[in-house]
């Protein structure tokens, strides 16, 4: 769906895990050609820190490892990041 629909909106979360080990999750929303609104969940990756750098690094990368170019992205929304706006 992702590269058929070329842009899209990253929204980058983090949140503990049962094991108390803090995790980011990545979704990724998209419009289809007809106008529909398309929300995918990618996964989750183990947080390296929350600096800005820290967290910007973790999104290219994670990125990288899903082919998705981050060329094509339009939005960007990091949940309680303020560091990020």
């Amino acid at each position: 769906d992702i590269k058929k629909n070329k842009y899209y909106s990253v929204s980058v979360d983090s949140s503990p895990d049962i094991s108390h080990v803090d995790q980011l999750a990545f979704v990724i929303r998209t419009v289809t050609k007809d106008g529909n609104p398309v929300e995918r969940f990618l996964g989750f990756k183990n947080n390296v820190g929350h600096k800005a750098e820290q967290l910007i690094n973790s999104l290219l990368n994670a990125l990288r490892t899903w082919d998705i170019d981050i060329k094509d992205c339009r939005g960007q929304s990091f949940d309680n990041a303020s560091n990020m706006s």
